[in-house]
């Protein structure tokens, strides 16, 4: 008597029947991710105190970082890795709002449709998402909050230097959206995303720095430039407000010092955030930049 499915009705009914084991143990994995969430959330209250507030957002972009990293060495099949960030992506937003409850406030100075697209892409459909007027509006609403998050869009010419109420106690770039980075992937809108105080912020690979120089021209741009410090956005008035993005070993100090070199008087320079290096995923490696 045949051991195996000797119909092509018995290969597909077989096949259908492991597909629902495998959904079974998705769930199942799922519900005790959820009771490890709850035992986690616990721990920390009995740290911290039961009755105490959060300290900060349970955002945890490095530690996601890491784990979107994992994902992509390990990635192999027809599924595309970006479809698996996305899934990904909902679970890690889903199991932080239980952690702290937060709303998501979006800058309305960009597209509408690629806003939102990138933050349900980024954080789920189960969030709310709130609409706030331009960048200056969603650092005012997350100032006013410790756990809410905003999504600010990359502009490299921005009507105003919207960044200069950044950092210090204050609101501070914790992640820069897309994380994996491949040309024609859905929500590519290249944003910021803003928090409140982290009570585990970690050591990013790109530190941001609020900066200014004494002229508007090219001299400092092309100077920061060449020594891989990313220009993200920047604001010409009688001089040059910028945001820029300097790799981790390499210090403020540094970067003053380019500045001096390139012949432009260096202004402001303070730190205002940072965030995990991206995945490219068109290079043939893999690899960060």
């Amino acid at each position: 008597m045949p051991s195996g499915p000797t119909t092509e009705h018995d290969k597909l009914a077989e096949l259908r029947a492991r597909i629902d084991v495998i959904d079974a143990d998705i769930h199942g994995l799922l519900m005790e991710r959820s009771t490890i969430i709850d035992a986690l959330v616990a721990a920390k209250g009995t740290q911290s105190g039961a009755d105490s507030t959060p300290t900060g957002a349970a955002f945890r972009p490095l530690r996601e970082a890491d784990m979107m990293r994992r994902l992509v060495e390990r990635h192999e099949g027809t599924l595309p890795i970006i479809t698996v960030e996305n899934i990904w992506r909902v679970i890690i937003s889903t199991f932080t709002r239980l952690q702290a409850d937060y709303v998501v406030h979006l800058d309305g100075s960009a597209d509408p449709l690629a806003m939102r697209d990138t933050a349900r892409f980024y954080f789920g459909f189960s969030l709310d998402l709130i609409d706030a007027d331009d960048p200056e509006s969603v650092i005012a609403a997350i100032a006013e909050s410790t756990t809410d998050l905003g999504v600010v869009a990359l502009n490299r010419n921005a009507l105003t230097p919207w960044w200069r109420t950044l950092g210090g106690a204050g609101p501070r770039i914790l992640a820069r959206l897309p994380f994996l980075q491949q040309t024609g992937r859905p929500a590519d809108l290249p944003a910021l995303v803003i928090s409140p105080k982290v009570s585990e912020p970690g050591e990013p690979d790109i530190a941001v720095y609020d900066a200014s120089w004494a002229v508007s021209g090219h001299r400092a741009e092309n100077a920061l430039t060449e020594a891989g410090i990313e220009i993200l956005a920047r604001h010409i008035g009688e001089g040059t407000d910028a945001l820029i993005a300097v790799p981790s070993d390499m210090d403020a100090a540094s970067v003053t010092s380019l500045l001096e070199q390139a012949g432009v008087e260096p202004g402001r320079l303070r730190e205002v955030g940072g965030y995990a290096a991206a995945i490219d995923l068109d290079d043939d490696g893999d690899d960060d930049f």
